[in-house]
């Protein structure tokens, strides 16, 4: 009978994520950076009872230690155009019921 193996890989900060789930036989986390970058590595594994949650969240803070500090957020402007109105500017309905 064939195992049971789950992948899924998702992108972070330009690293690609597999995370690897086998059922009872345990998960892997595995982390491919560009070619530019280096060789793939894999999460260690801190004991047994590390969750695949777990990992993901090492492998991104080990991401974040190589990439360094994240750019600050932007500050984009927030232009109203003449023709559109900000929600906060949308027309309020008020009903008002009167009991007899």
């Amino acid at each position: 009978m064939p195992g049971f193996l789950v992948v899924q890989q998702r992108e972070y900060r330009k690293h690609q994520i597999e995370l690897i789930d086998r059922g009872k036989a345990g998960c892997a986390v595995i982390v491919r950076p560009s070619r530019s970058m280096g060789q793939a590595w894999e999460v260690p594994h801190d004991g047994a009872t590390m969750t695949i949650a777990e990992r993901l969240n090492l492998a991104k803070a080990q991401v974040d230690a190589v990439m360094g500090p994240r750019p600050s957020p932007r500050f984009q402007h927030a232009a109203v155009s003449a023709t559109r109105r900000p929600p906060c500017y949308e027309d309020e309905v008020s009903v008002n019921v009167l009991a007899d």
